[in-house]
């Protein structure tokens, strides 16, 4: 591929967009190939399926280009991960984009993106010194992650103004994909994948 390749990404928050990008960077490099990343971020995350669709539409009707590559982001939210990426799939199929299906990749947290930021307490350290993480056991808890990331850090003497989402570019520049949850394999293997496809189809 001659040009950069496009690969537009959708969050529900900041917490998602500065983690997020970051591995979409990674994953490029690893593959060796170029990527301009644009961001779409859902104005009120609790409406994120209804921004999705809308955005899903604009990209058919050409309102707005068509990526190379799509990353979705969304929290399990105490949903099995399967089932979320099976309803994102299935909006995807219902617009008939014009956009391979290896080309649309689902980053899923389960349950929440704060679980992946404590995931790797090497890189979390090393990006916060200080810093007390944990790793917690799965447990489906409203704001359970959030507190503990938020707890962790202000334990290094920081008060996360972000709730940690300032911290998110380093932590995920630091850490090693073998150590994080299942969900998460499935993201980086998917955007793996993408990228690898598009870097074939661009020699």
């Amino acid at each position: 591929m001659s040009r950069p390749a496009v690969v537009v990404c959708f969050f529900e928050d900041i917490a998602q967009e500065k983690f997020i990008t970051t591995l979409v960077q990674r994953a490029a490099q690893q593959v060796r190939i170029s990527i301009r990343i644009e961001v779409r971020n859902a104005i009120r995350g609790s409406h994120v399926w209804n921004e999705l669709q809308d955005y899903l539409r604009d990209l058919r009707s050409r309102v707005e280009p068509l990526p190379d590559v799509l990353v979705v982001v969304i929290d399990g939210n105490c949903k099995k991960a399967s089932q979320v990426r099976r309803e994102i799939q299935s909006r995807v199929r219902q617009l008939v984009l014009p956009l391979p299906q290896e080309c649309v990749v689902c980053a899923i947290p389960d349950p929440h993106i704060e679980r992946w930021y404590l995931e790797d307490q090497q890189a979390f350290s090393q990006a916060i010194p200080n810093a007390q993480a944990r790793k917690l056991r799965y447990k489906c808890e409203r704001d359970r992650y959030k507190m503990a990331l938020y707890e962790a850090i202000l334990a290094s003497g920081v008060e996360p103004l972000l709730g940690g989402a300032e911290y998110g570019n380093d932590i995920a520049s630091r850490l090693d994909p073998q150590r994080l949850d299942r969900s998460f394999q499935k993201f980086w293997g998917e955007l793996v994948r993408a990228f690898r496809a598009l870097n074939v189809s661009g020699e």
